[in-house]
């Protein structure tokens, strides 16, 4: 009788984590997700639009089109050399109002992540991002503390020890042999 509760107990303890963990993962993790050729427009500001981005990983180059309203001065940098210091290659130009222009620049791959910074008159610092990391199925382990890491894997060992026991009790016919 005691045994079937225990087993009950660890069965619920079990299913408790089983669908927990995962809600902890989703909420700590970023979402796998390749955003390599945008389409839908976004605005920037009261005068600038974005068109359309896209990443070609092959050459390491984004291609950036955007749209202006007014006369400005439009600059895109490479997010990814942020990251490394030093001097950031920008690449700028000068839109009249109503003009569309594509701007295309080397950019670096930096854990997963392709980024552009663009700057316009009125944004002095926007952020458009080209591609994410894929995920690569373990991103529950990141989400854990090393504490939470370290109890999943007692509780899973307790587990295989009660599991290892039930069938030693099964095999026995639910006595324990002892030894002479």
């Amino acid at each position: 009788m005691r045994f079937r509760a225990f087993l009950a107990l660890v069965a619920a303890v079990s299913l408790l984590l089983l669908t927990t963990a995962p809600a902890l993962a989703a909420e700590n993790s970023t979402q796998p997700m390749p955003i390599a050729n945008q389409t839908q427009t976004e605005r920037i500001d009261e005068n600038t639009v974005l068109l359309h981005s896209e990443y070609s990983a092959t050459d390491d180059v984004a291609r950036i089109t955007l749209r202006s309203e007014t006369l400005q001065t439009i600059l895109v940098s490479d997010a990814g050399r942020f990251t490394q210091g030093g001097k950031i290659p920008v690449r700028g130009d000068v839109l009249r109002p109503g003009e569309t222009a594509t701007i295309e620049l080397p950019v670096t791959e930096v854990d997963g992540y392709v980024g552009v910074a663009i700057s316009t008159d009125a944004t002095p610092m926007y952020a458009e991002i080209l591609q994410q990391p894929t995920g690569d199925g373990l991103d529950i382990l990141k989400a854990l503390t090393s504490l939470q890491a370290w109890l999943a894997g007692a509780f899973v060992a307790f587990v295989w020890f009660a599991i290892a026991g039930w069938q030693v009790l099964r095999r026995e016919g639910g006595r324990p042999e002892v030894a002479s």
